[in-house]
């Protein structure tokens, strides 16, 4: 009970709702985030049962590559909603310019990885969220 009211507290205090605003997005389709940036997510090996890694590329309204934003995301197994659930964490960037979100599929069946993208705080200003997304994927 307690591991439930932690993982609801940590979700709702880092602005991620139960998807209630998520959009879902399909995997390796770029996606608009605002009239400021777009976003693509993909696997650049296919989903399996194990460790993989989820590749965010971040354009601005340039379709320059950017690292501009705050990610955080999480997963979880959507038949069975917080038993093998990931906590939002900080989705680090690469040398290349990536976001780089490592997943771990620890069975078969449906999962479920949330984004939110944010942008960062500064001396003078919060970070605020920009867009939720919700990725279904099929191991």
């Amino acid at each position: 009970m307690r591991k439930v009211f932690f993982l609801s507290a940590l979700v709702l205090v880092l602005g991620i709702s139960a998807n209630v605003s998520a959009e879902t997005v399909k995997v390796g389709t770029k996606t608009v985030i605002n009239g400021s940036y777009s976003f693509k997510a993909e696997f650049p090996e296919k989903p399996k049962m194990g460790e993989g890694v989820l590749r965010i590329t971040l354009w601005d309204k340039d379709g320059k590559q950017v690292t501009d934003l705050e990610i955080f995301g999480s997963y979880d197994m959507a038949s069975m909603a917080g038993q093998h659930s990931m906590a939002p964490k900080t989705v680090l960037t690469s040398q290349k310019g990536f976001y780089l979100f490592p997943v771990n599929f620890a069975m078969r069946g449906k999962w479920q990885v949330d984004l939110v993208f944010k942008t960062k705080a500064t001396e003078n200003t919060k970070s605020s969220s920009l867009y939720t997304a919700a990725i279904q994927v099929s191991i």
